[in-house]
């Protein structure tokens, strides 16, 4: 018993010395406090731009076919040859429709005759008015169907509508070719360039005509070429649910052609400012909202406040929540903060101080 006792008394001064012994834990008040950067709040009036993809093309590209149907028996160019304005592209055999021309001048000259013979019994008050104007009916349709062979006669042969190049030849000699089947696929030099896009209908809302914008090609990668939104179509493709937006080219891409792919970066006009913060400033967020940490200009702990973002664009972020002028933002080491913590500011690198 009197050693049970002995043993008691000795565990519990042991306990009692230990806790004597313990270092209290360091208060927020006595932490070191935590280096970070900051930056006053920054406001702009930049609109978000709008990216897309879309096809190059020629503003004057047409489709040549033959007005009526035949054999063709010549398509004297390639793809990528250079055209002259009236130069002789590709051609039908002739002799059907040649035949056709020389059947309808036939009954021209036979309906002339028979109206100077009506004319004549006319005269000699044989022939009634009604026969003399069904004579001259009959001639009329007869120079009609003149006029139709001759003008389907003519557009037998394609000819180059402008100085251009050939993008394609969709038909070879000896084929059959279909009235408005295309034969070769045409652009013309002096239309300028465009870029054809689907955007879809929110980033067009943003849109006018006239905005600016900027085009790469793939054909040259790093380089671009100053554009500018020239038709906003009404409707939108049942296909891909985007609307068709064209934009005209200031100058020709390197290595451009037709039906390459581009992609567009187009700048909204000026919308009212707001304010703008690092994306490193972001601490938590999702799509409905984020927090970051501020301070004032001459506090040193930091506070945690909620914002509610717009959008992102590359490093930085645009917010719905308005932020005080005077407000600084903490842009480097937010990570690491709590509320009402204790901060070392020091000044921000000049690579990381400026904000889009």
């Amino acid at each position: 018993m009197h050693l049970r006792i002995f043993a008691a008394a000795l565990t519990g001064a042991a306990l009692f010395l230990g806790a004597g012994c313990a270092k209290p834990a360091p208060s927020a008040a006595t932490a070191r406090p935590v280096t970070v950067s900051a930056a006053p709040a920054t406001y702009s009036d930049q609109a978000l731009p709008v990216r897309a993809t879309g096809l190059l093309a020629r503003v004057d590209e047409a489709d040549l076919a033959f007005k009526v149907g035949g054999v063709v028996e010549t398509v004297g160019v390639r793809a990528g040859d250079r055209v002259r304005r009236g130069q002789e592209l590709a051609r039908l055999r002739l002799e059907e429709i040649d035949a056709q021309v020389a059947q309808a001048a036939s009954l021209v000259a036979k309906a002339k005759r028979d109206l100077a013979r009506v004319e004549k019994l006319a005269a000699d008050r044989v022939a009634t008015e009604e026969n003399l104007q069904d004579a001259r009916t009959a001639l009329e349709v007869a120079a009609a169907q003149a006029r139709i062979a001759e003008f389907n006669r003519r557009y037998a042969v394609v000819l180059a509508p402008a100085d251009g190049r050939i993008l394609q030849r969709l038909a070879e000699p000896d084929e059959l070719a279909a009235p408005g089947r295309p034969v070769l696929r045409f652009a013309a030099d002096g239309g300028g360039w465009l870029v054809r896009a689907g955007l879809p209908e929110g980033d067009v809302a943003r849109l006018r005509v006239g905005d600016r914008a900027t085009v790469a090609g793939a054909a040259a990668p790093g380089s671009t070429v100053a554009a500018e939104v020239a038709q906003i179509s009404d409707a939108t493709d049942p296909a891909t649910r985007t609307v068709p937006v064209e934009l005209r080219l200031a100058e020709a891409p390197a290595g451009a052609r037709s039906g390459a792919v581009a992609v567009v970066v187009v700048r909204p006009r000026a919308v009212a400012p707001r304010a703008v913060v690092p994306a490193a400033a972001i601490v938590e967020g999702d799509a409905r909202g984020a927090s970051i940490f501020v301070l004032g200009e001459k506090e040193t702990k930091v506070r945690r406040l909620s914002v509610a973002i717009e959008a992102l664009d590359g490093d930085s972020v645009y917010l719905r929540t308005d932020l005080p002028r005077n407000l600084r933002v903490v842009n480097r080491g937010a990570e690491f903060l709590r509320d009402g913590l204790e901060v070392n500011v020091v000044p921000e690198p000049a690579a990381a101080a400026s904000v889009r």
